[in-house]
């Protein structure tokens, strides 16, 4: 067969090795059917009725071949394309002799060799169809001449073979050039039909995966026209409603701005701006596509230096910690040396004193590296429901008892039923150092404290620490939670850090309010019911 017609059609079936084994099965059962009806049907007179010898003959040896060809079949001895033709080969000559031998096309076996023909179309192309069409038919007519000439005119019948051959050329073409073309326009049509489904869910998933993004993304075509633009991006730059497409200077001024930069002085990298509608600041990439737009994502910018800062601190943490165990047993040497000579008797008034502001600094190094431990050690969480009127009032009697100097004050307002989500050492510990640290940035004043609890929300509650002092200015404010920055000349700097990251552990965010006079924090917690939520 022409593999070219077969390759580009589409609609021609080559013959495979299962094909093979269903036509051998199908004609296995055309032989056992014709000789069950033969042999078990004694009152039948339509097979073999003209030389029952020969018909006989006929079936053991279309029997024989079929065995053969299914034992080469198996085997795969032959080539498929050879053993294809062979077999129908066989199959127009045995239907023959068995058509002759039963008296002609009027025995009703003649409709056997239209099936053959029916399923050889199915298997070749037009030209070998009808080839095959041509060879039954003249097999056929020199069957008729044949008995003709044997038993006379009257055991013929011309017409009806003319007819039957006819029929197999007819259905030679039909099963291939209508049919075929038939096929080929559905499959065509059901191919178009599926890219054109295939297309519109990929574009479908595309759009649902852009929608998603935590970045926020801009297509632009070559105009520079946004076609396309996610969520994420219409709320950073503060074009919910914006219909598309739209050029992307009237969407947002500043990244145009941006992407032209990027074309002027493409060394400089990507630029963050800050958008007017939102006043977020976001930080632009920008990808050109083949088709000369542009793809373009926009990131938080302020997320980011949030992470960055995260990482920064997180390995500063690990080398602090890794620092501070090193020198803790020197300086424990140090200290105890420093002791020592403190009691010696020998030492006149200046080398006390010189010890003293030793033993002072040794202090004060040890305070630190507990500060660093324990900011390395942060991650040791206990949330718990806490009542924060017991805790609250537990922390100002110790608080009373062990820290508060004379002249100073603290009182507590706490609402009844308070509960929230905090972990008690962590809680006490941030209650212990912003107070410590009112009375320490003010040592020549009588400082007042002043914890108010309260219910803000059905989420959250709140809790002010409060003090008189000389409060905080707006310069230092911005920089108060940071690591190392201290406004205290004996400060390390880490003690309000230690107080924000202990709070962003369990779920809180502390603030440093604007006070008219003193210093005003505030803590905002989860409360108790949210969390069970």
């Amino acid at each position: 067969m022409r593999n070219a017609e077969i390759n580009n059609s589409g609609a021609v079936n080559e013959p495979d090795w299962p094909v093979m084994r269903l036509l051998n099965s199908y004609r296995l059962v055309v032989v056992f059917a014709l000789s069950a009806v033969y042999f078990l049907i004694p009152s039948q007179e339509a097979l073999g009725s003209r030389a029952p010898a020969f018909f006989e003959t006929t079936l053991l040896v279309y029997f024989a071949s079929i065995l053969g060809f299914i034992m080469l079949e198996r085997r795969r001895w032959l080539h498929i394309t050879t053993q294809f033709f062979l077999q129908n080969y066989i199959d127009i000559l045995c239907t023959v002799a068995l058509i002759y031998a039963s008296g002609g096309v009027n025995s009703g076996v003649g409709p056997l060799l239209l099936i053959n023909i029916a399923l050889l179309s199915q298997l070749s192309t037009t030209r070998h169809a009808l080839l095959f069409a041509a060879i039954a038919t003249s097999a056929l007519l020199s069957a008729e001449l044949l008995a003709s000439s044997l038993y006379g005119r009257w055991a013929t019948d011309f017409e009806r073979t003319a007819l039957l051959g006819i029929l197999m050329f007819t259905t030679a073409w039909l099963m291939t050039v209508p049919l075929r073309r038939l096929l080929q326009r559905e499959l065509a049509r059901t191919t178009k039909n599926r890219a054109a489904l295939e297309a519109h869910e990929i574009a479908t998933l595309n759009e649902e995966i852009i929608r998603e993004l935590d970045s926020g993304v801009l297509v632009l075509n070559a105009q520079y026209q946004v076609v396309v633009i996610n969520d994420m991006a219409r709320t950073m730059l503060g074009t919910e409603f914006t219909q598309l497409p739209v050029h992307l200077g009237r969407l947002c001024p500043a990244l145009m701005d941006s992407l032209e930069t990027s074309h002027t002085q493409p060394s400089a990298g990507d630029q963050s701006f800050t958008v007017d509608e939102t006043g977020q600041d976001v930080l632009p990439y920008f990808s050109r596509l083949s088709t000369g737009g542009y793809l373009i994502r926009i990131d938080d910018h302020s997320a980011i230096r949030q992470q960055f800062q995260q990482l920064k601190m997180a390995s500063l943490g690990r080398l602090s910690a890794s620092i501070a165990h090193e020198i803790r047993n020197p300086l424990s040497a140090v200290s105890h040396a420093t002791e020592l000579l403190q009691e010696s008797a020998q030492l006149d008034e200046v080398d006390q004193q010189l010890l003293e502001i030793a033993q002072n600094n040794t202090r004060r190094i040890n305070r630190i590296i507990e500060d660093v431990l324990q900011l390395s050690n942060r991650q040791r969480v206990r949330r718990d429901k806490l009542d924060l009127s017991s805790a609250l009032q537990d922390f100002k009697n110790r608080f009373e008892n062990e820290s508060l100097r004379p002249g100073s004050s603290i009182k507590l307002n706490v609402e009844e039923n308070l509960i929230a989500v905090f972990d008690p050492d962590h809680l006490d510990q941030v209650l212990w150092n912003m107070c410590t640290n009112a009375l320490i940035h003010n040592q020549s004043l009588d400082i007042q404290l002043s914890i108010v609890a309260f219910q803000d929300t059905p989420s959250t509650t709140i809790i002010d620490i409060i003090d008189n002092g000389g409060g905080i200015a707006d310069i230092d404010r911005q920089k108060l939670f940071e690591p190392f920055y201290s406004t205290h000349h004996d400060g390390c700097g880490l003690g309000l850090y230690i107080i924000r990251e202990l709070c962003e552990l369990n779920k809180a965010d502390i603030l440093c309010l604007d006070a008219e006079q003193g210093a005003h924090f505030r803590i905002t917690m989860i409360n108790a019911f949210q969390m069970a939520a």
